[in-house]
C-alpha cells in the first residue's frame, strides 16, 4: 500500500485558463501598467486611509500603553504602509514605515522600545502623505526618512546588536 493518496480535482482547472492573444503586439506588462495607471487616481486617498489606521493604532498605544496586541496592530499597519507605499507613489513614507517596523520587530524587550521614536515615525509618515511628498528625491522627506532610519538603526545596534543584520 502506498504512503500517499492521489486526489483528482473535481474541476478541470485547464478550462479556467485564459489563452492570451498570439500576436507580437500584445504586451501583458504594458496592460498591467495601464491598469495600474487607471487605479493611480485613488492612491492618494488610499494612502490617507492607511495613515488613519496607523494613527488609530498609535493613539491606542498612547492612550492605553504598550501591549503585544497594540504593538502588533501598529506593526501590521506600518508593514502594510511599507509594502503599499512604493506602489502608490509614496516611497518616502514606505521607507519611514520600514524603519518603524524594524524597531518593533527587532527590539524584543518591550521596555527598551522607544515610544518617542515610534511617535516620530508615525508623525513623519502622516506629514509625508499630507504634504503629498511623492518624489523619491524630495529633499526634506528624504532627509527625514534617512534621519529616522539612522536613529532607529543606532537604537537597534545599542539594544539588540544581534538583530541589526536581520
Amino acid at each position: 500500500m502506498a504512503d500517499y493518496e492521489i486526489i483528482k480535482p473535481k474541476v478541470d482547472l485547464r478550462k479556467k485558463i485564459k489563452i492570451l492573444p498570439n500576436n507580437s503586439d500584445y504586451d501583458p506588462v504594458a496592460k498591467a501598467e495601464q491598469a495600474l495607471q487607471r487605479l493611480s487616481v485613488n492612491f492618494g486617498t488610499w494612502m490617507q486611509e492607511e495613515v488613519k489606521r496607523l494613527q488609530a493604532a498609535w493613539k491606542d498605544i498612547e492612550d492605553n500603553g504598550y501591549s503585544e496586541d497594540r504593538l502588533t496592530a501598529l506593526f501590521r499597519s506600518g508593514h502594510d504602509l511599507k509594502g503599499q507605499a512604493h506602489t502608490m507613489g509614496f516611497p518616502i513614507a514606505g521607507n519611514i514605515a520600514g524603519s518603524m517596523c524594524d524597531l518593533i520587530e527587532k527590539i524584543e524587550d518591550r521596555d527598551q522600545l522607544p515610544m518617542d521614536m515610534l511617535r516620530k515615525h508615525v508623525q513623519a509618515i502622516k506629514a509625508v502623505v499630507k504634504e503629498d511628498a511623492r518624489a523619491e528625491d524630495n529633499a526634506i522627506g528624504k532627509a527625514l526618512a534617512q534621519e529616522l532610519a539612522g536613529i532607529a538603526e543606532d537604537w537597534i545596534a545599542k539594544i539588540a546588536p544581534d538583530k541589526l543584520e536581520d
